[in-house]
């Protein structure tokens, strides 16, 4: 009998043979074990037959399946849920010497797999196996910074354009293009508010090849029109529509505005002006690609509102630049300017009338120049209810009038019912001279001529008296 000591030894020092006896495990054993533990999703299928011959836990997980019940079943039904073999299946791709790796997406799963596939022989039979690993993760952030690369270089291009283009609506209509090819929309707009507040004009609009526009069709409409948007942008800043043929009701006033355009989805988000006042909206329609991508439009909305507010100053800087403070007619750099454009082109009637108030020295030293103002208004106003649009101040008390392609007997008659008007106001008296022409008389020598004529009127003036 072994001793105590032997024994022992004997268990700490085994033979070559029990170590081998006890090491030993099958390879298959290992394999199955390896990919049952592994994060990919493993499976092995018949070439010929394209029957599902090992689904590994990860993959059956996936699937909802239990252990065996894939069995005999194809691939393509138990993994995409298809009645035919995959239209992407790479079967003919495969060989036993190198592994074929692709990217695929897996709409059914809503999953992106890198997969390896390559033939392996099993009992004797060339099979299928695909070892895939679920990149989702990876794929979505790689494509949310591309997406927030895409919005910013987008940004910097509509910033650049805003800022290159001063003058004019060039910079606003760029805008929209490159606003409108982001999303791949029908059109994309601006909205901005009326004067009196209480109606909404599309003032700006870019469309798509083929897209009719709808700019001409959507002035002043009604505010109201748009107060479950006003209540989206309070709560939530934007209005973003999707499918409305089917969410939203038919007898809304809403439906029935964006229906006939052909619109089906959009986003549109505020303008709003210092102090918080919606000053207008910026939007999109039929948007087919980054619609989830509101942070462009969002950006925007600074950079747009900047811009028509510079833009509402340059016209009323022009504006003042051509209009008599006192009156409200045009002045005397206006003037000018219609004088050289008639000049270059013109009409083939054309009148001029001249004139000047008599006695406003006399009124500005007796009564004062804030009497002498209301002389000067008060002849603006009477010159320009005859010749309306064409009257200007073109010195502190000398008007003229453009009377365009009038027929003798109309202009004569309004000469008239000027000269009528004066004669019954109580506090105005002008002299006037007028002359009209349809031959080739050049502008300027009719403004001449009428003006000689007024100051041949004030000598009969100052004579009567």
């Amino acid at each position: 009998m072994a001793s105590k000591q032997n024994r022992s030894e004997h268990a700490a020092n085994p033979s070559p043979d029990s170590r081998s006896e006890e090491s030993t495990m099958d390879s298959s054993d290992i394999t199955a074990a390896i990919c049952e533990e592994s994060d990919g999703f493993i499976y092995v299928s018949d070439t010929c037959t394209n029957e599902l011959l090992y689904l590994n836990k990860t993959a059956r997980d996936l699937l909802g399946s239990a252990d065996n019940d894939y069995r005999g079943k194809v691939c393509h039904r138990v993994l995409y849920g298809l009645e035919e073999p995959c239209p992407f299946c790479t079967n003919d791709k495969l060989s036993f010497d190198e592994t074929h790796c692709y990217q695929h997406y897996s709409e059914r799963h809503g999953r992106y797999l890198l997969c390896r596939d390559k033939l392996i022989e099993v009992d004797g039979k060339p099979v299928r196996l695909q070892i895939a690993d679920d990149t989702t993760p990876e794929v979505e952030e790689r494509s949310s910074l591309e997406a927030r690369l895409a919005v910013e270089e987008t940004l910097v291009r509509c910033a650049r354009t805003l800022s290159g283009n001063i003058e004019g609506a060039s910079g606003i209509d760029e805008l929209l293009r490159i606003l409108g090819e982001f999303y791949n929309a029908d059109r994309a707009y601006v909205f901005e508010s009326t004067l009196s507040g209480i109606a909404m004009t599309n003032t700006y609009e870019w469309c798509a090849a083929a897209i009719p526009p709808e700019i001409d069709s959507l002035r002043n409409v009604p505010l109201d029109a748009f107060d479950s948007w006003i209540q989206q942008f309070d709560s939530i800043g934007m209005v973003h529509l999707i499918d409305i043929e089917s969410t939203l009701d038919h007898d809304t006033e809403e439906y029935r505005t964006l229906a006939p355009q052909g619109i089906d989805s959009l986003i549109v988000v505020p303008l709003y002006e210092e102090g918080g006042v919606m000053r207008g909206m910026l939007g999109v329609d039929n948007p087919r690609r980054n619609t989830e991508e509101d942070r462009l439009l969002r950006s925007l909305t600074y950079f747009v509102q900047n811009d028509l507010e510079k833009r509402q100053m340059l016209e009323r800087l022009n504006e003042l630049s051509h209009v008599d403070s006192l009156t409200g007619i045009g002045n005397r750099t206006s003037y000018l300017e219609k004088l050289v454009e008639f000049s270059e082109n013109r009409p083939a009637a054309f009148g001029v009338v001249f004139v000047d108030i008599n006695d406003l020295k006399i009124a500005n030293d007796t009564q004062g120049h804030s009497f002498g103002d209301r002389i000067i208004q008060r002849a603006g106003q009477l010159l320009n209810e005859s010749f309306s649009g064409s009257v200007f101040r073109i010195g502190g008390d000398e008007f003229v009038a453009f009377a365009i392609d009038l027929p003798r007997i109309e202009f004569d008659r309004r000469i008239e019912s000027f000269k009528e008007s004066i004669a019954r106001d109580s506090i105005v008296n002008v002299s006037v001279g007028a002359v009209w022409d349809d031959g080739n008389c050049a502008p300027r020598d009719l403004v001449a001529q009428a003006d000689a004529l007024m100051y041949e009127d004030k000598r009969n003036y100052h004579f009567r008296r």
